[in-house]
């Protein structure tokens, strides 16, 4: 999956880790990797961003979901 925006740091960096809160990472996890790839300009609202996803709100059929998103 090519996931890229036009610097590929911020917004990317909320979609992948709303794809990574859908995988059941931790907070401290999704943040550091959002941080390690987005630095040296974090900024504070993606990451809140994040935090507000409702993952509980993502509706899908279990039947076509492969088996990568609940590795983690």
């Amino acid at each position: 999956v090519l996931i890229h925006c036009n610097k590929g740091k911020h917004r990317t960096g909320c979609l992948v880790g709303c794809l990574r809160k859908l995988q059941h990472w931790s907070y401290t996890s999704i943040f550091d990797e959002y941080r390690r790839f987005s630095h040296p300009k974090s900024r504070s609202m993606d990451q809140q961003f994040i935090e507000l996803f409702d993952a509980s709100r993502v509706v899908f059929d279990p039947a076509h979901l492969p088996d990568w998103p609940e590795i983690a």
